[in-house]
């Protein structure tokens, strides 16, 4: 296991959790709406020989406190990693980032491309691209109405198996502190991740100027399910395929390895 240092980042309004190890060209890894830092520690410690790698719990996730919630989503996501890409690189950054912070990372390169010299966007679920847009609409409405009306255990039931994550893999022996933290982030999934990561909107003109440092990835457990269709209608936007990934929506998680020698050749530039 790499050895890794924990760092705090004030950024205004809250205080970034992350974690930097290893040596070499910087590698930002930014997680989906399970938010935190840990499900990247093993994959993390098999890149760190050959990149300095930098993962962080996202804002109101886990170990990074907010003191209230973001006014804009996609604003306050894609500020919070530019500024930390400023906290540990002089120069542009690799990135890795999957689910919703995939929809972050897509608008990040958008926004400030002089930050990131390749960006690996993992199943970002973005219905907005596909053609049965109002369908997930709709079902990303009714989750929020469920939460609502029945809880979140119902609502993270109905929203977990409706885009096809119910039954992700899970590594054979998973972090006890890790599992314990995500338990308190399930009123930040419910409020802020459903709301808005789908239903965002891209940048189809700033991505389309720089699509040739996007990688679009998704597992290979995973094509039948909502969050890699986005990333094929995207990949056929600019003449390209899916990049195959070991697993499922989780794969950096369960197949650590296998993910990381994947990535490893995604962001070699």
């Amino acid at each position: 296991m790499a050895v890794h240092e924990n760092h705090v980042l004030d950024v205004g309004g809250a205080r970034i959790h992350y974690e930097v190890r290893g040596s070499g060209p910087v590698l930002l890894l930014i997680p989906g709406s399970n938010g935190d830092a840990g499900f990247f520690d093993a994959m993390a410690d098999r890149l760190a020989d050959r990149h300095t790698v930098v993962s962080y719990d996202r804002r109101g996730f886990s170990r990074s406190f907010a003191q209230e919630e973001p006014a804009g989503w996609i604003e306050t996501h894609v500020e919070d990693a530019r500024r930390l890409i400023g906290a540990v690189s002089e120069g542009p950054v690799r990135v890795f980032a999957t689910s919703a912070g995939a929809v972050i990372g897509l608008d990040l390169i958008g926004r400030h491309p002089r930050l990131v010299s390749r960006l690996v966007a993992h199943e970002p679920p973005i219905f907005e691209v596909l053609p049965d847009a109002s369908r997930w609409r709709a079902f990303f409405d009714e989750v929020g109405a469920t939460y609502r009306s029945e809880g979140q255990e119902v609502a993270m039931r109905r929203f977990l198996a409706g885009i096809g994550v119910a039954e992700a893999r899970r590594p054979a022996d998973p972090d006890p502190e890790l599992l314990a933290r995500i338990s308190g982030n399930t009123h930040t999934i419910l409020t802020q991740e459903v709301p808005n990561a789908p239903g965002h909107r891209p940048d189809f003109a700033a991505l389309d100027a720089w699509r040739d440092r996007v990688v679009l990835a998704g597992g290979r457990d995973s094509r039948a399910h909502f969050p890699h269709r986005p990333a094929v209608v995207l990949a056929a936007r600019w003449n390209r395929r899916v990049v195959d990934f070991p697993g499922d929506h989780l794969g950096y998680w369960s197949h650590p390895d296998e993910f990381a020698a994947v990535l490893e050749g995604c962001v070699t530039v």
